[in-house]
């Protein structure tokens, strides 16, 4: 089949949302598919990426170029605001390219089946529009998590989704989402089954091997983002060690925020801050630590945090603050990968976090099982939608 994906995040953004479409385009390439896509780019041009043919464009006017250099930095950022407000679509003149770049696409070679994505809004906007110009495919739309339930939109911008939330779910042969409770959600607004569950994952090697780390040291890799916060983490880690129940020496790293995060001054010294790298090296570093530490507080059901898979496939327990009665905490008991603790639990917390040290004090391995974890391998759930493929 002729397959055309329209994203604004692909390869070589470092992002997750990023990293689940480069494994759609790759997978399916490898599976026979011819893969387009259309992406958001720093400059315009054409290229290939594992077999997969690549057209970058600019989020900037169609009238400019490169020559007004005035449109970068702060008066881009100011305009994408206004653009939100306004269009809703910060990517506004993106979309309009992305739309022209995909009916030539359409008119020179056509396309089978047309793959958007979301977040923003722009990538289903323009298979929207393609429709409704007339050209034929099978659209599927993957809305990754929620839509309109997303907890951080203000209740105008849910009251102009809304409408459009409505439309993509009606008019997609399919609709892809990570988890059931978010899948329930949509089959409620729009009364129709075509959906398909495909979780993100992890594209590296597992590893079995186990190191030790000289001092007890926990770790976080990533950015804190939508509110979410590591105050109840550091003041259940610096009690730990006031009580004397994990040693003073004990260490928290936290590997890729931007801007670093506040610490209490009683413990400024256990607490090492690194600088963003790669994903690649982001999974290396983790391997530096004793305890992988995913902080998501309760209020998005059925929303997984990229960096649990990051974590899965490490052979290091895994300390999940989170809802124990959502999607996270049955995955870690699913495949034994670590323990959930409810994020505004300080005691809970703190029974986890010794419970952590003790296995690192014992040499302890948490006995993974690791078919369960396999089949959160990229390629496993990308085998999902070309089992669908296959069947058309």
């Amino acid at each position: 089949m002729k397959i055309l994906v329209i994203a604004d995040g692909f390869w070589p953004r470092n992002a997750i949302s990023s990293f689940r479409i480069n494994a759609f385009a790759r997978y399916l390439r490898q599976a026979g598919h011819s893969v387009t896509v259309i992406t958001l780019g720093d400059r315009e041009e054409v290229a290939t990426w594992e077999g997969c043919e690549v057209h970058y464009l600019e989020n900037v006017p169609v009238f400019l170029n490169d020559r007004f250099r005035w449109y970068r930095g702060l008066v881009r950022r100011g305009i994408n605001m206004i653009l939100s407000r306004v269009t809703m679509d910060y990517l506004f003149f993106w979309r309009r390219r992305a739309l022209r770049e995909a009916r030539k696409l359409f008119d020179s070679k056509g396309f089978d089946v047309v793959l958007s994505s979301y977040m923003p809004l722009s990538p289903h906007l323009v298979a929207m529009q393609l429709r409704r110009d007339g050209y034929k495919f099978r659209w599927i739309a993957d809305m990754r998590d929620e839509m309109s339930r997303f907890p951080f939109y203000s209740a105008l911008y849910v009251w102009r989704l809304k409408p459009y939330e409505r439309r993509i779910l009606d008019e997609a042969e399919l609709v892809l989402s990570v988890s059931e409770p978010i899948i329930n959600d949509f089959k409620a607004i729009c009364g129709h089954d075509r959906f398909l569950e495909i979780t993100n994952g992890y594209e590296y090697d597992e590893i079995h091997e186990v190191s030790f780390q000289p001092q007890f040291t926990m770790a976080y890799v990533g950015r804190f983002y939508y509110g979410i916060k590591p105050d109840n983490w550091f003041r259940a880690f610096s009690e730990l060690i006031a009580e004397g129940r994990i040693p003073k020496d004990s260490r928290i790293k936290i590997i890729g925020d931007t801007p670093k995060v506040k610490v209490p001054r009683n413990i400024a010294e256990n607490v090492f801050q690194m600088k963003g790298v790669e994903h690649s090296e982001a999974v290396c570093l983790s391997l530096e630590a004793d305890v992988l530490v995913l902080v998501h507080p309760s209020g998005r059901k059925g929303v997984y945090t990229g960096k649990l898979f990051d974590y899965l496939a490490t052979n290091k327990p895994i300390l999940g603050l989170c809802d124990p009665s959502d999607v996270i905490a049955d995955l870690l008991e699913e495949t034994g990968a670590g323990f959930a603790v409810d994020e505004s639990d300080i005691p809970g917390m703190k029974e986890m976090i010794v419970r952590c040290f003790c296995m690192w004090k014992n040499r302890v391995v948490l006995p993974r099982n690791w078919d369960k974890i396999m089949q959160y391998r990229r390629s496993r759930q990308v085998d999902k939608l070309i089992g669908y493929l296959d069947d058309l």
